[in-house]
């Protein structure tokens, strides 16, 4: 009897458990050129194209038909050309956010774009309405953006190590910066690459000079931000108030990052982390684990991991994510993803003598359960 009473209560607490989603990967698009950042709303995701590599064109960002991948137009270019459009924001339906790291190697400094968007007579329309450059300040390679609950943004730099914020005045300050950029901040600043003799979908892996970036991905719910990096591996966590807190010096506060998910794997660097904003009961951190060409999701209370797809010819090297609204039909948001193969670059992977990617490069959708 004892027995039977601890088997049930084993398996209602099993169905009780959080389960990994069931649902597969699709693809929505294939593309030609590599893509990395990745946004949407109701009717379009957009994707940027760094032109790196295979680019059959320049540095730009495509908008993409949400119902079936193909692209509708591209969005109007800064004055001067996009350098390098890497992550994207779509904060909400019509405004679009776009983080141009200015080439690579860097050629420039960062620049935050601000777009506005509609869609008239059929056509899409967009304008440049706000351009916010880092000129002259100590930011190497800027890795993400993300637009905070008040309207700020926040820009982390990998380099050095650093969480910048710009005001809704457009104006920049440091977040948590060091005040010297030879001495990065615990959590923060990048750090030398861990182990050797990795390989990466059956290819060699090394990392240029080897350096293991820091700051990088970047995700918001409520009072606390998000973020994950090379160096650190797992995620982590700064609460709002600290990052903006210019009271105290940069090295106090970074003391303040907490570990949400520890690092599990030598060589890890979760990248497209963030949040399903339409469902603020879902407490889990969605994101790619490129090295293992899987998407992942972790607890944010608990930091437990599920492994939600491994489908590698989908998700081959995923960089980014984002949620798109839910659907009348489906009432489940859905979240797209974007793979570079940035693995099979040589430019970032020096175990190779030259790039080996496998276009397409693919824009994919899952859908949870």
């Amino acid at each position: 009897m004892r027995f039977m009473l601890s088997a049930l209560v084993a398996a209602l607490l099993a169905l009780l458990a959080p389960q990994a989603a069931s649902a597969k990967v699709k693809t929505l698009a294939e593309r030609a050129s590599l893509v990395h950042g990745i946004a949407g709303d109701d009717d379009y995701v957009f994707v940027t194209e760094p032109g790196i590599g295979v680019a059959k064109a320049g540095p730009r960002v495509v908008v993409l038909d949400r119902d079936n991948g193909r692209q509708k137009a591209a969005l109007p270019a800064p004055p001067g050309g996009f350098k390098l459009p890497f992550t994207l924001r779509a904060p909400k339906r019509g405004r679009l956010v776009v983080l141009d790291v200015g080439g690579f190697p860097p050629q420039g400094p960062p620049t935050v774009y601000d777009y506005t968007y509609s869609e008239r007579k059929g056509k899409f329309k967009a304008r440049l309405t706000r351009t916010v450059a880092f000129a002259g300040l100590p930011l190497a390679f800027a890795e993400d953006v993300e637009v905070l609950p008040n309207g700020e943004y926040v820009v982390s730099e990998s380099v050095f190590g650093g969480l910048w914020l710009i005001g809704r005045d457009g104006k920049i300050r440091p977040g948590l910066v060091p005040a010297d950029p030879a001495a990065p901040l615990p959590g923060l600043g990048g750090c030398a690459f861990l182990g050797s003799n990795h390989t990466v979908g059956g290819l060699p892996f090394s990392a240029p000079d080897n350096f293991a970036p820091g700051a990088g991905s970047l995700a918001v719910r409520g009072d606390e931000l998000y973020l994950s990096s090379t160096c650190m591996g797992g995620v982590q966590k700064v609460k709002l108030k600290t990052l903006r807190d210019s009271s105290r010096p940069a090295e106090e506060r970074a003391k303040e990052i907490v570990t949400v998910a520890k690092r599990r794997y030598d060589l890890e660097s979760l990248k497209g982390i963030t949040f399903d904003p339409y469902n603020a009961k879902d407490p889990w951190i969605y994101a790619g684990d490129p090295f293992r060409l899987q998407l992942i999701r972790i607890h944010s209370r608990t930091g437990k991991r599920q492994v939600l797809s491994k489908d590698a010819k989908r998700l081959n090297f995923t960089v980014a994510t984002a949620f798109l609204p839910p659907e009348r039909k489906r009432g489940r948001s859905t979240l797209v993803t974007a793979s570079d193969q940035e693995y099979r670059y040589a430019g970032l992977n020096p175990a190779l003598t030259a790039d080996q990617f496998k276009p397409p490069f693919i824009v994919a959708e899952y859908r949870p359960r």
